[in-house]
């Protein structure tokens, strides 16, 4: 069983922000020596790994060593922001500011890196010349940094994401995108001169490689560690494209972290003892399991806050049980929150399996920005997701939880009795915007509700995802579109066009059309119907209840409201008790860097206007 302590640490002027993970009972004989330092991949490969990490270092904790998950300075949780200067220092020395927490913490002497791509190499960077790292486990090593930028170059090309608009803010001269985070100019030429190859000090005496197993390993720099005296281990093995999917489909790579905690346990001073499983048989994935076998057994520690001018930040369990983790922005100045009474509460719901950090880090940025400007904003995981714990005989990573309800009353709940706060705007992201409506329309004590591209407004266990609500919505557009393209014509006479499909959702759209007006007339006649979008509209916006609605222009979800909601949406729409809001350009998650400021913007504009409600 273990314990997870968040904490800030570093400078007080640019802290840090992670995660350890402490045996309860130890797995070892006598307190342990040797600690775990987890290294994140960089930007969107981060947060989709952040599951599978975790899963890390659950398991090395179960086993007695104690690991720490932690952000680099200006990603994640950690102060700061791709645009800073000397980011690839500053994370290296990030990393060895871990190490020597770690070490303060745990009172541990040795320490392990496990680095996962970037990371792995910063990782080797930050060790080299260290006596206290004892051994390295690199998982699918960016070796050059040449062409680890010009791979995410081509990862950026095939996104094809839509070019920015004429109106959008310029951005900086030189920067490159990678899904949604910046790389800029400096730190483009900082990173193009790394090359392990050339790197004159060991990272460690012992390391695992564990190279990917639909490429060509890395077997010159396995080579080049192994002239340097290192004793190498190198597996290719798979996981690790799994690892990085989407978050809602990234997988543990079970095999790999076995093999890769059965090493780690081999560097340790002492033995396990008989009683604890052996790594061969342990299956990571039930890491959790592990962990918490019941709701009492995982006990968090206390909060750690950090206050950075002008906000301090709270990163906590925020309910008795410690089931739920929030990350709570919140003025820094306990007289300018006293002077602020009647002050709004924000809290931010997971898009989809993103861990609180929000898409391209987008609900840190808000967070802190409206933070400074007076509000209390929680960056709320749902249970299962990120960082809080699986409710008991529930599955983690489930983006449409049944659960999410009972989260989100004591999200509201511990927003309410926070200083000066007496009214809560909710606000998410795809199924974040299901969540919160429907906590709305189930009478929660919410003020104002922001839904940002919402793809479904009644999800059920088991729908099909063949043809969906926003599948329709969307491809039906698309065949409009094409409907009025002479292109489009020539395609269906020489038969490229696939008949069946376009009459499939076309007939599906015409039965949306067909319900839409019964449940209107249903309505009318004071008996709504099952489902019926426009009625929980009346209900919500009746209680009092502000809603803005915010859309990527072409986003499904626009039509999904406008075919579901009925009559309800122009008429609430004329009264101005329901408003929406387009922003020309994005993809659904926001994932160009230019559209980050216009959804600031937008997403400011309307916490403004609630403030003053």
């Amino acid at each position: 069983m273990t314990r997870l302590e968040p904490i800030f640490f570093g400078e007080p002027s640019r802290p840090l922000a992670g995660c350890i993970h402490r045996p309860i009972v130890s797995a070892l004989q006598g307190p342990p020596t040797l600690g775990v330092v987890i290294c994140n991949p960089f930007g969107y490969e981060a947060i989709c790994a952040h599951r599978s990490l975790k899963s890390l270092a659950n398991a090395a904790a179960a086993r007695g060593i104690p690991a720490l998950r932690f952000d680099y300075d200006g990603t994640g949780d950690s102060f700061g922001d791709d645009f800073d200067a000397n980011r690839l220092s500053a994370w290296i020395d990030s990393v060895r500011q871990a190490i020597d927490i770690l070490k303060a913490k745990a009172n541990v002497t040795q320490i392990v890196l496990v680095g996962v791509r970037l990371g792995a190499t910063l990782a080797a960077l930050a060790a080299a010349g260290r006596t206290d790292v004892v051994g390295l486990v690199s998982v699918a090593t960016i070796v050059n940094g040449k062409s680890y930028l010009r791979e995410l170059r081509a990862l950026q090309m095939a996104l094809d994401l839509s070019a920015a608009p004429s109106t959008a803010p310029p951005l900086p001269a030189g920067m490159q995108e990678s899904v949604g985070f910046a790389i800029s100019a400096e730190t483009k030429t900082k990173v193009s001169a790394v090359d392990l190859l050339a790197q004159t000090t060991a990272p460690a005496p012992h390391v695992l490689v564990l190279d990917r197993d639909d490429l060509a390993p890395n077997q010159p720099w396995v080579e080049r560690l192994r002239a340097q005296g290192v004793i190498a281990d190198h597996q290719p093995l798979p996981g690790y494209v799994d690892m990085v999917l989407d978050p809602h489909k990234a997988q543990i790579p079970e095999r790999m972290w076995a093999i890769a905690i059965g090493w780690i346990q081999a560097r340790a001073t002492a033995v396990a003892p008989p009683s604890v499983p052996s790594v061969g048989k342990a299956n990571p994935a039930e890491a959790e399991s592990l962990v918490s076998p019941t709701r009492s057994a995982s006990i968090p520690f206390a909060p750690s806050t950090m206050a950075l001018l002008p906000t301090r930040e709270t990163l906590a369990f925020i309910d008795p049980d410690g089931l739920l983790f929030g990350v709570t922005s919140e003025p820094a100045s306990e007289e300018r929150a006293a002077s602020k009474p009647g002050r709004l509460g924000i809290l931010l719901l997971n898009a989809g399996a993103i861990h609180h950090v929000g898409p391209n880090r987008l609900y840190v940025r808000l967070a802190r920005k409206w933070a400074a400007a007076g509000h209390v904003v929680l960056r709320l995981d749902i249970s299962g997701i990120g960082d809080s714990r699986t409710r008991p005989g529930e599955t983690d990573n489930v983006v449409y939880s049944s659960r999410a309800g009972e989260d989100i009353a004591v999200a509201v709940r511990h927003l309410r009795a926070q200083t000066g706060v007496d009214r809560v705007l909710v606000m998410g992201l795809c199924s974040g915007a299901y969540h919160g409506f429907k906590a709305a329309v189930a009478g929660e004590a919410i003020a104002a509700l922001v839904p940002i591209n919402p793809l479904t407004f009644f999800w059920k266990e088991g729908m099909s995802l063949d043809y969906p609500a926003h599948k329709v919505a969307s491809e039906s557009q698309r065949y409009g579109q094409s409907a009025m393209k002479l292109e489009s014509w020539m395609k269906l006479l020489r038969g490229d066009v696939k008949v069946r499909v376009v009459a499939e959702v076309m007939s599906r759209r015409l039965l949306s059309l067909a319900e839409r007006r019964a449940r209107d007339v249903a309505r009318r006649l004071g008996r709504p119907m099952t489902d019926d979008l426009g009625a929980e509209l009346e209900a919500v916006v009746n209680r009092g209840i502000g809603v803005d609605f915010v859309f990527a222009e072409g986003d499904p979800g626009m039509d999904l409201l406008r075919l579901q909601g009925g009559s309800v949406v122009p008429r609430l729409k004329r009264v101005d008790r329901l408003r929406t809001h387009v922003i020309d350009g994005p993809d659904h998650t926001f994932t160009p860097v230019w559209s980050h400021a216009p959804l600031v913007d937008q997403l400011t504009s309307i916490v403004k206007r609630h403030d003053h409600a």
